[in-house]
């Protein structure tokens, strides 16, 4: 009987289809090296680790100071596809793929194994684009598997030349600092990147973008505000009942990146609250949850080991789609840009990644009962945006008696108290109603105008209800007769 191999197309397969937005080279770089650091012995000093990314001429580099490649296992990694070590409950990737990522984007693809910076021992592995385009356009390329197309386009040096060791010194000379304890890493070189990578980096928004996606701390200010210590036991406290989502330094032309919250886009409350597989951080305020569009801390972001998994935009439809939501997306998107809502998934075993690492892996009941939980916090700031909505709205129009007032805002706490599922105390909320004597001309007129439109609205209804004959010319004098007799 014949061995299965795998085909050279599930290269094109691979590249084209998961790998189709430039950014995704900056999160599967970023996930090995984190992996890789998770399997040093010095892991649980995590002070000691970074992540350098910056650009030369038209090349961009991605060093780390993590565990490396084995030696003697660096080759076999390089030319084969969906084969990995890493394991499914504690890395961030694990199958195998990522590091082909950049392919598209560049003319070489070169890998070097910092097997001990001190001994001045690398390895190399190099992927040609060029080489890769040529074959596929030839016959043959139907007839190669994934390993003879690998050995055809790479070039591999088990050890590399003295000329190859100056090189690869100049490269890292600037940050020869990462390996004072650290001896192995890791580098990523993408030479000479294509116009899509550079639009990508060129971008106005690009390091925002990035400062959401990568495992990035939060900035010192946060850290030190009356909510920092919540923001602190997401990323850096370890221990068994805190979250495993853990921060590096990460630096993107030599810009240390960080989390884009500050204190002022925290509103009235900061929550921690439980979603069984996933734990959930969000702020909303206590008088009104509506968008406000100056706050990039708005919707909900799903994050897996800190790394941005998908917003809003990708989580509602899917939720629709599924039928776990009763309100269209487009409503409910007005109602989640309301607050600020982090959701870190910790249940690793049953909750994964999709191939894409856009969404979760939705193929059993774990996964959609998690997502029915997600739909559950939904509802909640829906309930909590309305309930808001109707109390504010009856108290200002002042057309309410007292008691249906303290209903809906009896109504109104009550959904924030289930928004936030009792993680913090909340207070009532306090809504003064306004002083009428104290209101300007303009705000008593629109008041005693409300009050007469009420009023006049109700003695219509009676004499309509009362009178048996209507002459349509005269109905308004017959209704003044009727009201003064009444």
């Amino acid at each position: 009987m014949n061995s299965y191999i795998v085909g050279a197309g599930i290269l094109n397969i691979v590249t084209e289809s998961l790998y189709d937005k430039p950014i995704v080279v900056f999160r599967e770089y970023v996930q090995n090296s984190v992996d890789s650091f998770l399997k040093t012995v010095n892991r649980t000093n995590k002070d000691i680790f970074k992540i350098v990314i910056w650009v030369k001429d038209n090349d961009l580099f991605f060093l780390d100071n993590g565990a490396g490649i084995a030696a003697n296992a660096f080759y076999s990694q390089m030319i084969s596809i969906a084969m990995s070590y890493k394991r499914k409950a504690t890395n961030l990737g694990y199958k195998g793929i990522g590091r082909l990522s950049g392919i598209p984007y560049c003319s070489e693809l070169e890998f070097i194994n910092i097997c001990n910076y001190d001994k001045k021992e690398f390895q190399k592995y190099t992927i040609s684009n060029n080489k890769y385009n040529e074959i596929k356009k030839s016959n043959e390329y139907s007839q190669m598997s994934f390993n003879e197309l690998m050995q055809a386009i790479g070039d591999f040096d088990e050890q590399v030349s003295d000329q190859e060791i100056e090189n690869i010194s100049k490269i890292i000379r600037d940050y020869q600092d990462l390996f004072t304890i650290q001896k192995t890493g890791f580098i990523v070189c993408l030479k000479g990147f294509n116009e899509i990578l550079k639009s990508t980096m060129e971008n106005s928004e690009f390091i925002e973008d990035l400062n959401w996606l990568l495992p990035v701390r939060f900035k010192k200010e946060l850290l030190s505000s009356s909510v920092g210590e919540l923001f602190e036991e997401i990323t850096e406290k370890q221990d068994e009942k805190n979250i495993p989502a853990q921060a590096f330094s990460i630096t993107f032309n030599g810009i240390e990146l960080e989390r884009p919250i500050t204190e002022s886009m925290l509103r009235d409350y900061v929550c921690k609250c439980d979603l069984t597989y996933a734990v959930c951080v969000h702020s909303f305020r206590r008088d009104k949850i509506a968008i406000n569009k100056g706050n990039k801390f708005s919707g909900i972001r799903i994050y897996i080991d800190n790394m941005l998994l998908c917003d809003e935009s990708e989580l509602l439809p899917i939720l629709q789609q599924y039928g776990f939501i009763q309100h269209t997306a487009n409503e409910l998107i007005q109602s989640v840009k309301g607050i600020g809502a982090m959701i870190y998934i910790t249940d690793k075993v049953n909750i994964s990644a999709n191939a894409r690492r856009t969404f979760i892996e939705v193929t059993d009941d774990s996964s959609i009962e998690f997502l029915k939980k997600i739909a559950e916090f939904i509802a909640n700031i829906y309930n909590a945006r309305y309930a808001l909505s109707k109390y504010s709205s009856a108290k200002k129009n002042m057309e309410e008696k007292k008691a249906d007032i303290d209903d809906f805002k009896e109504k109104a706490n009550h959904a924030l108290v289930k928004l936030a599922q009792e993680s913090i105390q909340i207070d009532e909320p306090e809504f003064d109603t306004p002083n009428f004597n104290e209101l300007n001309l303009t705000e008593q007129k629109q008041i005693v105008k409300q009050k007469i439109a009420k009023e006049i609205n109700k003695k219509i209804r009676s004499y309509l209800s009362q009178a048996n004959t209507f002459d349509y010319e005269n109905a308004y004098e017959d209704f003044k007769v009727w009201l003064s007799s009444n």
